[in-house]
C-alpha cells in the first residue's frame, strides 16, 4: 500500500526514467488533462471517504490553461517544483508559485532530486536530544583528570588530551532510526581553537554477528552542518555515538540533537529554516505565505522535549500568512534567550518576511502558549505589533526557579538560562533577568499594541505576570484579559479556547472571518 503520493505534471512520467520506491504512489496528468483529472480525483476521493493530498508534485510540462489552484488545499508549500523549460505563464499561476515558495529544478540537478523522495517529503517531523547530564553521557572511565557539569547545558573539560584523538565522552543510549528514514545529528559545544572534536557514529545492530557495520566521522568544518547518516532505509537502525577530542585547550560538550532528516528540503518540515550562533545553539522557524494578505501571525513554540515546531494546523487553519518559530535548546527550549546573533537573527527573520509581503509592523500578530508567551513578549517589545496574544503568560523566568522550591516543579531549563546569562543560579541572577525584562517592557513603545492575554490565578510558575503587565508599563495601548482558577496545568482547555478566540477577534479587525467576543 501506498504511503505517499506525489504528482507530476507533464508529458512523459520520471518513472520511465527513475525507480519510484513501492510506497510511493507516483501520479501523472497531462498539462491538456490536469484540470480534468485532477477533478476526477477529487471526486473519487470524496466518494471513497479518504482525504486526498499530495506530499509533492513537479512539473515537468505547463501550458496557459493548467489551473494550478486546484492544488491549492492540496499540497503545503515548498513541495511545489518544476523543470528549467517550465514557467508559469499566467497570473493565477505566478501567484500560486509564490504562495507555494515554489522551487526549480535545475537540470543538472534532477538526478540527484529524485533520490530519497520518500526520506525528503514524508508526513509528521521527529526530533530529540541527549542532556550533558550523567544519565545520557558517560565520560571514558580511564580518564584520570578532572571534569564538570555546567548545568544541563555541557560537560566542561580543560587539558591537553594529546595530537591524537581521545575517546572522551559515549553516549549511554543508542540512536534509533525507523525503516524509511534518515537521521541527522547535530552537536552544540564551546571551545578553544586549540582543541579539536570528532563525533564516531557507528551502527550497533547486528554487531554480535560478524557482520560488517557502517561507521561514520565527523570532524572539523563537518560539525558546523548537521551530519546525515546515510544509511539504507529498508531497515531500522541502531547507533552508538562516541566523542573525541585532541589539542590542548578548554572544551565544553552540550545537547547531542537527533532528528528525521529530509537532506536539503527543510528541517523538521519541508521548508523549515533555522538560526544558528558561533555556539552551536539554534533557533529553527518556518514561514508559510498563505493567502499573502494581512496579518502576519507569529506563534512562538511553547516547552517541550520532542524538537519540532507546534501550532501548524491552527495557524495554517487562520488562511493568514504565518510563522512558526522554535527553541531546541536546554530542556525543553531556552524561552528564546539567546546570544545577541541568534535573537537579532530572529528578529531580521521576523522583519524580512514582512517585507516580503509588502507588510508594515501594524500588520504583524505575536502569540504564544506557556513558554511561547515569553517569546511573544519579549520580541514583541521591539517590534511593535498590532497585537500580542499570550496563553498562560510566564514572564518572570528568573523567578520561576526560585519559586518552584515550594511552589511547583519548575523548569530545570530556567536554571540554565541564570547560568548562561549570569554564571550563577542564585536569586541575585534571578532578580537581573527579570529586571532587564521588566525594564525593557516598561521603555517599550506600545502605544500601537494591544496585548490579550489568558492566564491561571494560582499559576504555580508565574502568577503575576498579568498584573505587572497591566502595571509596569509606561505607555501601552491596551490590555485585554481573562483570568481561570488554578495552577499552570490546571484547564490548558479553556486556555486554548480563550487563546483561540482572542485570533479570531484579532483577524476580524483586518476583515477576516467572525469575532464571537471575548
Amino acid at each position: 500500500m501506498s504511503e505517499l503520493t506525489m504528482l507530476q505534471i507533464g508529458e512523459h512520467s520520471l518513472a520511465e526514467k527513475y525507480s519510484i520506491p513501492d510506497d510511493i504512489e507516483w501520479i501523472v496528468f497531462t498539462p491538456e488533462r490536469f484540470n480534468h483529472d485532477l477533478k476526477a480525483l477529487k471526486e473519487k476521493y470524496k466518494k471513497e471517504k479518504k482525504r486526498l493530498n499530495f506530499n509533492m508534485v513537479i512539473a515537468t510540462d505547463l501550458d496557459e490553461n493548467v489551473d494550478l489552484m486546484l492544488m491549492d488545499s492540496l499540497i503545503p508549500s515548498y513541495t511545489f517544483f518544476y523543470t528549467e523549460n517550465v514557467e508559469a505563464l499566467t497570473d493565477e499561476q505566478r501567484f500560486f508559485f509564490k504562495k507555494k515558495m515554489s522551487k526549480q529544478v535545475a537540470k543538472d540537478k534532477l538526478d540527484n532530486f529524485m533520490i530519497d523522495l520518500g526520506v525528503k517529503f514524508f508526513s509528521g517531523q521527529y526530533g530529540d536530544s541527549v542532556a550533558a547530564i550523567p544519565i545520557n553521557y558517560q565520560v571514558n572511565p580511564m580518564y584520570q583528570n578532572g571534569f564538570e557539569y555546567e548545568g544541563r547545558m555541557y560537560i566542561v573539560l580543560d587539558d591537553d588530551f594529546g595530537e591524537e584523538y581521545y575517546p572522551i565522552i559515549s553516549a549511554i543510549y543508542n540512536i534509533f532510526t525507523p525503516e524509511k528514514k534518515k537521521m541527522e545529528t547535530w552537536l552544540e559545544y564551546v571551545k578553544d581553537e586549540s582543541v579539536d572534536i570528532k563525533i564516531e557514529i557507528s551502527e550497533a545492530s547486528e554487531a554480535l554477528s560478524g557482520t560488517k557495520t557502517d561507521k561514520w566521522s565527523i570532524e572539523a568544518g563537518n560539525l558546523h552542518r548537521p551530519a546525515i547518516i546515510n544509511s539504507s532505509t529498508d531497515k531500522r537502525h541502531y547507533y552508538g555515538i562516541n566523542i573525541f577530542v585532541k589539542g590542548k585547550g578548554k572544551v565544553k560538550i552540550g545537547k547531542l540533537h537527533q532528528r528525521w532528516t529530509r537532506i536539503d528540503q527543510g528541517f523538521f518540515i519541508n521548508g523549515g529554516s533555522r538560526i544558528v550562533d558561533q555556539n552551536q545553539e539554534e533557533f529553527f522557524y518556518y514561514f508559510d505565505p498563505g493567502d499573502m494578505k494581512p496579518p502576519l501571525n507569529v506563534y512562538f513554540s511553547g516547552f517541550k522535549s520532542a524538537e519540532g515546531f507546534e501550532g501548524y494546523f491552527m495557524m495554517k487553519g487562520m488562511g493568514a500568512p504565518f510563522l512558526l518559530i522554535t527553541d531546541t535548546r536546554l530542556e525543553g527550549g531556552g524561552f528564546y534567550l539567546g546570544s545577541e546573533e541568534l535573537e537579532n537573527g530572529l528578529v531580521k527573520v521576523i522583519q524580512d518576511k514582512l517585507k516580503w509581503l509588502g507588510f508594515t509592523n501594524q500588520d504583524l500578530i505575536l502569540s504564544g502558549l506557556s513558554m511561547g508567551t515569553f517569546g511573544a513578549m519579549y520580541y514583541g517589545l521591539s517590534l511593535n505589533p498590532y497585537a500580542i496574544l499570550l496563553g498562560k503568560p510566564l514572564l518572570d523566568v528568573g523567578n520561576i526557579p526560585v519559586k518552584s522550591r515550594l511552589h511547583g516543579p519548575g523548569f530545570n531549563s530556567t536554571v540554565d538560562i541564570l547560568l548562561s546569562k549570569y554564571k550563577a543560579n542564585d536569586e541575585e541572577a534571578a532578580c537581573k533577568l527579570d529586571d532587564a525584562f521588566w525594564e525593557k517592557f516598561a521603555k517599550a513603545d506600545l502605544t500601537e499594541t494591544t496585548i490579550y492575554a489568558t492566564y491561571m490565578k494560582q499559576d504555580d510558575l508565574d502568577d503575576k505576570a498579568f498584573y505587572h503587565m497591566t502595571r509596569k508599563a509606561d505607555e501601552i495601548k491596551k490590555v485585554a484579559g481573562r483570568g481561570y482558577t488554578g495552577r499552570h496545568n490546571d484547564d490548558t482547555p479553556a486556555i486554548v479556547r480563550w487563546f483561540i478566540a482572542a485570533y479570531n477577534h484579532v483577524l476580524y479587525e483586518f476583515g477576516r472571518g467572525e469575532s464571537h467576543g471575548l
